[in-house]
Formats: structure tokens, C-alpha cells, sequence
């Protein structure tokens, strides 16, 4: 048998037929939350490469089991599309919100900083290139020092807080915070 897929279908099954009928079938069933980012030739595709893949286990005879089993593969793919693109949709959308409220308030968190108390135009954009700097120094740090800096100083959470948001001892933290300290003033400088 030949190690084309579509050709080992096309040879046994005569694919030709199948294929419109399957983009059919796929076209009606991909959900809308999810059409504009999935290709129903790509579904058919798959559907076939899953239907070569498994044609050792297929046990009728007909045309027409073919064709029930290939829709049976295909609602398969179509419904592990489905999970996976909207759970990925929704992880990422939750994730997406969090990370913009997050970068939000530090924004307004990092302008107040660089905006407090300022006397003159001048320090106000020496403060805001501080302002810069600092979150360029806050990125190259090791995730849990940033993390801890970020509790601590801009939520302004006490120790203990930050120790249980971050799943250790108020001790462990408050080291975990002055090595963050020290990392981050070598960054600064």
C-alpha cells in the first residue's frame, strides 16, 4: 500500500467523491465561535490522514460504512477542534484580561511613582526614563524575585501576604525579597 495517504484512499476508496462531501460536512459543523480560524480543507485533510491511520480497524464492507465511518472520524476531529480551540479561547481571553488589567495598573503604578512629587518638567521626564528603566530591570529578573517585588511594592501587600500568595513562609519571603532587592539595584545599575 502506498505511503501517500490520500493516494492509499484514493486507490481503495476512490477519495475524489468523498473529499466535497466531507468539506461539506465539515463547513456545517465547525462551530462559529471558531470558523474564521479553521480551514475545512484542513478538517477533510486530517479526517483522511486519521481515516489511513485507522483503516486497519475498519471492519465494513459498503460504500456506505465507508461513509459512516468517515463521518464518524470526522465529527471526532471536529469535536476535539472544538475543545481545544475554545478552551484555549477562553484561557487565553481570561489570561489576556488579567494580563491587561495587571500592566494597566502598574502603568499608573510606575507614572505615579515617576510623577510624584515633581517640581519641574525636567524631573518629570527623569522620573518617567526611571520609570522605564525600572520596568526593564523588573523584566530581566528571575520570575520570583519580580513577582515578589511586584506584591510587595506595587500591590503593597505585607509579608505575609505575599508569602501566602506565593505559597511560602513570611521568612522565606522576606529573604526571597531582599535578594530581589539587591538583584534588582545590580540591574539598575
Amino acid at each position: 500500500m502506498s505511503s501517500d495517504p490520500e493516494q492509499s484512499l484514493r486507490s481503495t476508496w476512490s477519495v475524489g467523491p468523498m473529499r466535497p462531501w466531507l468539506k461539506m460536512l465539515a463547513e456545517r459543523q465547525i462551530p462559529a465561535a471558531i470558523r474564521s480560524q479553521v480551514d475545512p480543507s484542513d478538517i477533510v485533510q486530517q479526517t483522511l490522514m486519521d481515516a489511513w491511520r485507522g483503516r486497519h480497524s475498519f471492519r465494513g464492507t459498503t460504500h456506505a460504512e465507508r461513509l459512516a465511518w468517515l463521518r464518524v472520524i470526522l465529527a471526532r476531529r471536529l469535536s476535539r477542534l472544538q475543545r481545544d480551540r475554545l478552551q484555549t479561547a477562553k484561557r487565553g481571553e481570561g489570561r489576556e484580561r488579567l494580563l491587561q488589567a495587571a500592566i494597566d495598573r502598574d502603568s499608573l503604578r510606575l507614572e505615579h511613582l515617576a510623577t510624584a512629587s515633581v517640581s519641574s518638567p525636567s524631573l518629570a521626564a527623569q522620573r518617567a526614563e526611571e520609570s522605564l528603566l525600572l520596568s526593564a530591570a523588573l523584566e530581566r529578573l528571575p520570575e520570583d524575585y519580580r513577582e515578589v517585588l511586584l506584591l510587595r511594592h506595587f500591590e503593597q501587600l505585607e509579608h505575609a501576604e505575599v508569602a501566602a500568595r506565593m505559597n511560602r513562609s513570611p521568612a522565606a519571603v522576606r529573604m526571597l525579597w531582599v535578594r530581589a532587592l539587591e538583584a534588582l539595584k545590580k540591574e539598575m545599575s
